[in-house]
């Protein structure tokens, strides 16, 4: 059975009464979606003869309420239950109220941690971090976990920069297009989730930057799509599907009175997150900041030398090859610290002493 938490929801006609029932509560809509978890966590439950009564939630405290309120006049012999807004202490007196209840978490802090110690291994010193929504407490012990990677003695110099954006396409577009635009651009981005990552790869491939010769991206999630992408995209992921199958069992194990813990107390469901490496994270140890020499200057940026050099303006260069203004002053401003110039004028200077460009 599966239920939209709601207030109307809540009505004690409908509710099912017969036991052998386990209730699962979890978001399963939008780009937090924890499908995998809840499907694996059903599965293993219904082939040992449980009914299921899965209540969708998480996009605010007073969903997850509803949700819990729901489940727990729905007759459960067990609950499991993925929470990412209520604050700790109100999920703590819910729970206890409750026997037999296992918490299915997604280990948020490691995976922080992934993904910073992946770019800084890498060798990136401009890296951004664009987040979701710092309401949900997932978004926040992700950003726990990056901060204290890169505040680590791999951190040292970084410049980083943080964004807070929505959880979709969209929030990455828009991400990608202010960094695009700041002052200092970023050589790698860390996205909250990959459906962010496809946003940003997208802005990207419209305004002729390269990933990840030019900016490199990671995401997290390993959504479908993510090993689909050209590149593919590099990523974090969550293992859902071991972490519902272990909630299964554990609360299996909790309603039978088998007790498979050292600590009888500890009823929660946990799998450590894994990096998937795949080609949208370039290792900048491969190549080394050059003296001016063309091999480290790339085609576009090459072309946007050019113009400069026949006296076209940013905006009248975007306008000739076709891409936003702040793309060309990307790779500009690429070129200058390439050639280790002062300047755009110096740049130019330099590419033409060098044979980069011709007049």
């Amino acid at each position: 059975m599966y239920l939209q938490a709601s207030e109307s929801a809540m009505s004690d006609s409908f509710l099912p009464t017969a036991t052998g029932r386990v209730g699962l509560m979890a978001e399963l809509t939008g780009a937090s979606s924890l499908a995998p978890l809840v499907d694996a966590a059903v599965d293993r439950l219904e082939a040992n003869g449980f009914e299921t009564v899965v209540v969708s939630s998480g996009r605010s405290m007073r969903e997850e309420k509803t949700a819990w309120h729901i489940l727990s006049r729905s007759h459960c012999d067990g609950i499991i239950i993925h929470a990412d807004c209520l604050p700790n202490d109100q999920l703590a007196r819910l729970v206890s109220t409750r026997r037999n209840v296992v918490l299915a978490n997604v280990y948020n802090t490691q995976t922080g941690r992934l993904a910073a110690a992946h770019l800084l291994k890498a060798g990136h010193r401009r890296i951004a971090l664009v987040s979701g929504p710092l309401h949900r407490f997932s978004t926040q012990h992700l950003v726990e976990g990056f901060m204290q990677t890169m505040n680590g003695p791999l951190g040292r110099g970084v410049e980083l920069q943080t964004l807070e954006t929505s959880l979709d396409e969209d929030g990455g577009a828009n991400a990608m297009n202010i960094l695009l635009a700041s002052k200092v651009t970023p050589t790698a981005l860390f996205l909250l989730n990959d459906r962010m990552a496809i946003g940003a790869l997208r802005v990207c491939q419209e305004n002729g930057l390269r990933v990840p010769d030019d900016i490199s991206l990671i995401g997290c999630g390993d959504h479908f799509a993510a090993a689909h992408t050209r590149p593919a995209l590099s990523t974090v992921q969550l293992r859902l599907g071991h972490i519902g199958e272990m909630a299964a069992q554990r609360v299996m194990d909790l309603i039978n009175n088998v007790n498979t813990r050292s600590n009888a107390d500890d009823d929660t469901a946990c799998v450590q997150p894994a990096l998937i490496s795949r080609d949208s994270v370039r290792d900048r140890h491969d190549s080394h900041e050059h003296d001016g020499g063309d091999r480290h200057i790339s085609a576009r940026e090459r072309e946007c030398l050019n113009w400069a050099a026949k006296g076209k303006t940013s905006w009248e260069i975007s306008q000739i090859l076709g891409v936003t203004e702040s793309t060309i002053i990307y790779h500009l401003r690429n070129a200058t610290r390439k050639l280790n110039a002062a300047n755009r004028l110096h740049a130019v200077a330099k590419a033409l002493k060098a044979s980069i460009i011709d007049f």
